[in-house]
C-alpha cells in the first residue's frame, strides 16, 4: 500500500462536493495518472468497524457514469479544488500547484521590439535588406 498520507478523516470533509484535480499513484506503476473529478461521497475509517484507510466516492466529469468509482486515500498524490468560473471556462488550478518538475506555460506572448508592438506575422513595417 502507497502512502502519501495527503488525505485524511481530519481534512477530507472540505472536498465534499467540490470538483477536484488529483494525482494518484499507485506502488505497482512508476507514473502518475491525473484525473478532473467530481467528488460526492466518502467513507472514513471507524474504529472497530472499518480500518482500511478512507476513501471518496467520485464521478468523472463527463457525466458518462452510471455510478461512483472509489478512489482510496493511499493512492493520492496531490488533490487541488477547482474553482468554476463558468461552465464553459475551467478555473486556474495548475498555476498555484507545486509541480515536481519546472514548466512553462507555453503561452505566446506579444512581440516587442524598442517599446513597440509587432504585427502577428513579425513585420514591424520597415524593409530590411
Amino acid at each position: 500500500m502507497h502512502s502519501c498520507n495527503v488525505i485524511t478523516a481530519a481534512n477530507a470533509a472540505q472536498y465534499m462536493g467540490a470538483t477536484v484535480l488529483v494525482e494518484m499513484v499507485w506502488n505497482q506503476d512508476p507514473e502518475p495518472l491525473w484525473r478532473c473529478l467530481h467528488i460526492v461521497g466518502m467513507a472514513l475509517p471507524m474504529e472497530g468497524v472499518y480500518h482500511e484507510a478512507g476513501y471518496f466516492l467520485t464521478m468523472p466529469l463527463d457525466g458518462q457514469a452510471d455510478f461512483p468509482t472509489e478512489l482510496c486515500f493511499y493512492n493520492i498524490r496531490t488533490i487541488r479544488a477547482i474553482r468554476h468560473r463558468d461552465r464553459q471556462s475551467s478555473g486556474n488550478v495548475l498555476g498555484r500547484m507545486t509541480r515536481p518538475y519546472a514548466s512553462r506555460s507555453g503561452a505566446a506572448l506579444p512581440a516587442r521590439r524598442d517599446g513597440a508592438p509587432v504585427a502577428m506575422n513579425g513585420s514591424t513595417g520597415v524593409a530590411h535588406p
